[in-house]
């Protein structure tokens, strides 16, 4: 062993020493709590959303957002909705062939006051 100038004489005997342990413990369980209540909803969700067709159009955007013309609601913002809007027939240059399940998307072609 090799001893230093500075460093007591050592003795025969041993003194008894103080010895200081720490432990640290976390106590906040409301957090763990939450982040796991989150956690099951969000997958209660996501599984709601994939076993269901409510979430058609966000799971599958090339959809868009079909079926719209039977809403009573102007989809495209052209002024006009359903019956009123182009979009929803077969055959918009005639006004014939109405279709609730056709979308209302092109805002350009809506023509002002309705058919």
């Amino acid at each position: 062993m090799m001893t230093f100038p500075h460093d007591p004489p050592m003795s025969a005997k041993s003194e008894p020493k103080t010895e200081i342990k720490v432990v640290v413990e976390s106590r906040d369980t409301a957090s763990k709590v939450i982040l796991i209540s989150l956690v099951i909803v969000l997958s209660g969700v996501l599984l709601a959303l994939l076993t269901t067709d409510a979430g058609e159009g966000i799971l599958n955007p090339a959809s868009g957002n079909s079926g719209n013309c039977g809403d009573g609601v102007d989809n495209d913002n052209g002024g006009q909705s359903d019956q009123d809007d182009p979009d929803c027939y077969n055959n918009p240059e005639i006004w014939e062939g109405y279709d609730e399940n056709r979308t209302e998307a092109n805002r350009d072609n809506d023509p002002p006051g309705g058919r």
